[in-house]
């Protein structure tokens, strides 16, 4: 869509297009790509969507100057273009305008998928003006179609003014690539918007979640202790639910529970989260709200399910409950707590009715009694929980997260710290707060000595600790980079026995912010927490001593292993990966890299590392070395040490003073290769006669692999040409095999098939028909029902197609899943009427599949069934013609698999 305007003029709009320096192959090429890999790299690793597009379009006026640039996000259902980003001086015009597939240049280029260069925009016939802008401004426009996994995105305009305005096929070229950036920049939004949002949400019945509803009200008490604002909470049961289930069924249940979600919908406020807890369970957050605010909601909700019916359960009830923080609490899990006690008393008084957590009623089911009875009960659910997922972990710094995350649900903190002791040395394991000047602390800054702050005081002591005010404590010491603020403290010790093995410690902000009521829980978490840690302590040693003897052992059988590792790898790249994993490992060297020429004579280059970080990497890649050179070095055939004072003669090896060992590689064809260890422990005799074995098996292996490689390609090679002749013989039977093949795969992993019965199972479903090579079309493809004699003909299509794979030796496991691919489970089938467990697994999933995208495609003789009445014949033939658990699998994975695979 060319948009005709006078557009913003950049920083350097003193220059036109015809004083414009032009971009040059020699100066710019390289330069211009390093910017644009740099710009992919953003786009994969920056989250935010207009971070992305703002670099984008920076880095692109830098390659290619312009006058204006827009970038439009594809409404795929509307068929609109949505302005994301306009730097122009019309970007208000175009903010407000969504071109339309189809018209305008822009429009064109995106219905037909091809970018367009036009530098005299504003005379192509398609041209079509923003509202708003001058109509005939003279101007070049590049628009790019922004095209990801198959799927327009949106589209990229770039635009120079002027009567000699002008692009070149190269500044063309460079915009369509950062349109491939910016196609991926969108569809990576897109995904990770879905996402989230999947995350977030409930799938019956699309409300939030309930993980979502405890992280809302965590962050909405967090943002009233500040702004002293206040909170409603509501939890919501319907009653007697159980009922409906019981007599309407578990699908009038969710008819019920999809009914409810919509009214609350419509009943709450925009800023209200209503969320479905689980179950029958609902809760609504009501920010900036009271008790009088949510008892008016409850009554109107009362209100709106007494004019519903839910068909056929007829109405419902609500048993609601509220409480408000920060008068009831300021703790998320005590403030749900309360509501949920409101709720319960609700219950207990005759249920379709509200109660405030404050009401002076005293029905309190299970004793509840009060805020601190709720406080003392959600501790006890959280200990006991908190104790049982503590005492199944074995990783002292996993346990330590562990803490830190639970422990916000007992206790309100703003920082939590958990330390375990190293001799007289304490060392953080775990930390987490939402203070800002904390959130950069290092293990070094946090690292103490017993007696050293009121953290070491309570590790030499032995002895919990409340400090109302940090400030005032007279051992404490100031964290370094850090201010002085008023913050509460607790501190207890872990002790296993009389042995203090750590300390824990939060705080908050505020001065008296805890109390003796914390402390003691925080004493009894730490009671479990020391178990849990010393039991991985001891775990962790054990652990340790192991792999001790373990590598003893290896290091005696190193040799042997290696050889037999390497043995069951195929690929040349798996290969040479395994060949520096091992040889690190059995030389006890943290770099090793394997060399190769690609072709006999050609250039050395490094093919696999181990160790290497990505600048050492990156660096090492780029190293090539000729034949001239490397024959100097690998014309030897045992392994040699080469010193920094002979490195520092050869181009491009960093003078970093460190040896290496060399074992050259003679490979076929008089091609050289060798393996590359670094050296800092001065190898041994023992350890470079190692590395010759090494070298040797690992030459083996590259050998094999070269030989493997060739064998799949012409083995991949037969397997096309025949899918490649089965479809030009009947085009239905191509599409019906990928069908097959693909939902095959899905009932055969569900099954529990191992990786090479898929790997039959995939070629067979590939070719389960392609004995049908041989069959006539006339019978192939007649419309009418077949003679007995054509049905004699046609059922000879298995042994047929078994004849077919019979010269490919690679192809000998999957003939019988061909030729038995249309025997029935009874026995009645064909060629060799064989039945039950005497029909391979394959065949029979192939089969049901088979028999399922048979039914449900329209064929020559007859119409398509409906999905459901081809999933009712399978059950019908289940345990006759079809095997039965076969059966069992597809139904159950055909929705989604059907999504999938569509027919």
């Amino acid at each position: 869509m060319g948009v005709m305007r006078e557009h913003v003029v950049r920083d350097d709009a003193s220059m036109t297009s015809s004083t414009r320096p032009a971009l040059t192959r020699v100066d710019t090429l390289v330069d211009s790509y390093r910017r644009l890999a740099d710009v992919f790299h953003v786009v994969l690793s920056e989250q935010q969507l207009e971070a992305v597009l703002e670099r984008i379009a920076d880095t692109l006026g830098d390659l290619i100057p312009f006058d204006a640039f827009t970038i439009y996000q594809a409404d795929e259902n509307r068929r609109v273009l949505i302005p994301l980003m306009s730097r122009d001086k019309w970007a208000e015009e175009i903010m407000g305008d969504q071109p339309i597939y189809g018209e305008g240049i822009t429009g064109w280029a995106v219905e037909n998928r091809e970018p367009q260069l036009v530098n005299d925009a504003h005379l192509d016939p398609r041209v079509k003006v923003v509202p708003g802008t001058p109509p005939d401004e003279p101007e070049a426009l590049m628009s790019v179609p922004l095209v990801a996994r198959g799927t327009i995105k949106g589209a990229l305009n770039v635009y120079r003014l002027g009567d000699d305005a002008a692009f070149t096929e190269e500044e063309f070229d460079l915009a369509q690539r950062f349109g491939d950036a910016a196609a991926l920049a969108l569809d990576n939004a897109q995904v990770r918007a879905g996402l989230e949002l999947e995350a977030q949400t409930d799938s019956l019945t699309g409300l939030y979640n309930h993980r979502y509803f405890h992280d809302r009200l965590r962050a909405e008490l967090n943002r009233i202790s500040r702004s002293h604002d206040s909170i409603a909470v509501l939890m919501l049961d319907i009653d007697d639910f159980k009922r409906v289930n019981d007599i309407y069924g578990h699908g009038t249940g969710d008819h019920v529970l999809v009914g409810l979600a919509d009214i609350l919908r419509q009943t709450v406020r925009g800023s209200d989260v209503v969320c479905r807890l689980g179950g029958e369970e609902f809760g609504i957050i009501m920010a900036s709200c009271d008790a009088g605010d949510a008892l008016g909601l409850a009554a109107r909700l009362g209100e709106r399910l007494g004019e519903e019916e839910f068909d056929p359960a007829g109405k419902l009830t609500l048993s609601i409950g509220i409480a408000q923080g920060p008068e009831h609490a300021m703790n998320p899990r005590e403030l749900v707590a309360c509501a949920e006690a409101a709720m319960m008393a609700a219950k207990a008084r005759g249920k379709n009715q509200s109660v405030l957590f404050d009401d002076t009623a005293t029905e309190r089911p299970l004793g509840v009694d009060g805020r601190e009875d709720v406080r003392s009960i959600a501790h006890l659910k959280m200990l006991q929980s908190l104790a049982g997922r503590l005492n199944r972990l074995n990783d002292v710094r996993e346990i330590g997260s562990v803490i830190v995350n639970e422990l916000r649900g007992l206790i309100d903190y703003h920082n939590c710290r958990v330390y375990i002791a190293d001799g007289d040395t304490l060392f953080p394991i775990a930390f987490k707060g939402t203070l800002g000047q904390y959130t950069e602390e290092s293990a070094e800054d946090l690292t103490c000595k017993f007696g050293e702050g009121f953290t070491g005081w309570v590790a030499e002591s032995g002895r919990s600790l409340l400090l109302a005010n940090a400030m005032d404590c007279e051992f404490a010491v100031t964290i370094p980079n850090t201010d002085d603020i008023d913050e509460s403290v607790v501190a207890v010790p872990l002790k296993y026995g009389s042995r203090v093995s750590g300390v824990v410690v939060i705080s908050k902000l505020g001065v008296a912010q805890f109390d003796e009521d914390d402390v003691r829980l925080l004493e009894v978490l730490a009671g479990h927490a020391s178990v849990a840690l010393e039991n991985a302590r001891l775990y962790e040693a054990e652990r340790k001593e192991a792999e001790r003897a373990k590598e003893s052992l290896w290091i005696a059988n190193a040799l042997l292993d290696f050889s037999r590792e390497l043995a069951t790898i195929d690929g040349m790249d798996e290969v040479l990966g395994r060949i520096v994993e091992l040889t690190a490992r059995s030389l006890g060297s943290r770099r090793v890299s394997v060399w190769l020429e690609e072709t006999p004579g050609g250039d050395l280059s490094a093919r696999a590392f181990s160790g290497y970080d990505d600048g050492q990497r990156a660096h090492t890649e780029s190293l090539r070395y000729p034949r001239a050179l490397t024959t100097t070095f690998l014309s030897v055939d045992e392994p040699f040490k080469i010193g920094p004072e002979v490195l520092s003669t050869i181009d491009g090896i960093p003078a970093d003073g460190f040896s290496f060992a060399v074992a050259p590689l003679h490979l076929d064809a008089d091609r050289l290769g060798c393996i590359v260890v670094l050296d800092e422990e001065d190898f041994s005799p023992r350890t470079m006669r190692l590395f010759a074995g090494i070298a040797h098996q690992a030459k083996l292996a590259i050998q094999n692999a070269g030989a493997f490689d060739n064998l799949e390609e012409t083995f991949f090679s037969t397997v096309e040409a025949l899918a490649n002749a089965l479809e030009a013989n009947d085009e239905y039977t191509s599409s019906h095999a990928r069908w097959i093949t693909d939902m095959a795969l899905d009932v055969g992993r569900e099954l529990g098939l191992d990786a090479a019965a898929l790997k039959r199972l995939e070629l067979g479903a590939l070719f389960h028909d392609i004995g049908k090579i041989g069959i006539p079309s006339t019978i192939l493809l007649k419309p009418g029902p077949l003679t007995p004699e054509e049905r004699t003909i046609m059922e000879k299509h298995p042994e047929l197609g078994e004849r077919i794979l019979a010269p490919i030796a690679r192809l000998e496991d999957v003939r019988p899943i061909v030729r038995h691919c249309h025997e029935r489970w009874d026995g009645g089938g064909y060629p060799d009427e064989v039945g039950g467990g005497e029909i391979p697994v394959e065949s029979r999933v192939i089969f049901v599949c088979d028999a399922f995208h048979a039914m449900t495609t329209d064929r020559p003789y007859r119409r398509a069934l409906s999905l459901e009445q081809a999933c009712k014949e399978l059950e019908e033939g289940a345990g006759s013609q079809f095997d039965p658990d076969v059966v069992a699998v597809f139904l159950r994975l055909a929705p989604a698999a059907l999504e999938n695979h569509p027919l």
